[in-house]
């Protein structure tokens, strides 16, 4: 893909768009926008986002700042490549704390629906412990998952020691987060209203792609 605009700009801006891709690319944390031209100037962050989906990323807006992801196109097709997909332990390990950390607090009103995904309850590692994946497993998963940055240990007074999601999850798209939260629901409640409806929509849309083949 040709990056048109990035061409068209003087050097110094040129300089600023790459700036802030390479900012938003590596960064652990969302990037405040106030902190590069490219990110608080609308049109320089245009060219941003098309810098980044020259190579299939996108630009993602977390709280007041910025990071980069895969776009949903390159994630679906990395996926069914097989390409980043975790070990199935890990995967187990990663929905605990998904579970424990995100799911439950939000549903007994603890976390608020609109947080991010790392601002979860830290649940312990003997919580995890307590499930049906082996202790040995748990342990083990833990530490590449954390690795990966996909947990974070934390040790706050206030809110207790334990696990929570790393900041990669910030790294998915909105549509991304959807299909999560739908996985969640599916999970915890596979024969409830919500449930029901996911699996309507996804008939439906199974149905439509059929058709326009």
């Amino acid at each position: 893909m040709e990056v048109l605009y990035l061409e068209a700009l003087s050097e110094q801006r040129r300089a600023e768009v790459r700036a802030a891709v390479c900012a938003v690319e590596t960064a652990l944390r969302p990037v405040p926008a106030a902190r590069f031209r490219a990110l608080a100037e609308v049109p320089l962050r245009r060219v941003v986002e098309e810098v980044l989906a020259a190579s299939g990323r996108a630009l993602l807006g977390v709280g007041d700042g910025f990071v980069s992801g895969y776009d949903d196109t390159v994630r679906a097709r990395l996926a069914d490549e097989g390409v980043g997909v975790l070990p199935v332990e890990d995967r187990a390990v990663l929905t605990l704390v998904l579970l424990f950390s995100v799911a439950v607090p939000r549903a007994g009103g603890s976390v608020l629906p609109h947080a991010l995904w790392t601002q979860g309850v830290p649940v312990s590692r003997e919580r995890l412990k307590e499930s049906a994946v082996p202790d040995g497993v748990v342990d083990a998963a833990l530490s590449r998952l954390a690795a990966a940055d996909l947990v974070r240990s934390t040790g706050s007074r206030s809110t207790g020691s334990g696990f929570v999601l790393g900041s990669q999850l910030l790294r998915l798209t909105p549509a991304a987060q959807a299909d999560l939260f739908e996985q969640l629901v599916l999970l915890a409640e596979p024969r409830g209203v919500m449930a029901e409806s996911i699996w309507r929509r996804r008939a439906r849309a199974a149905a439509q792609e059929r058709q326009d083949r």
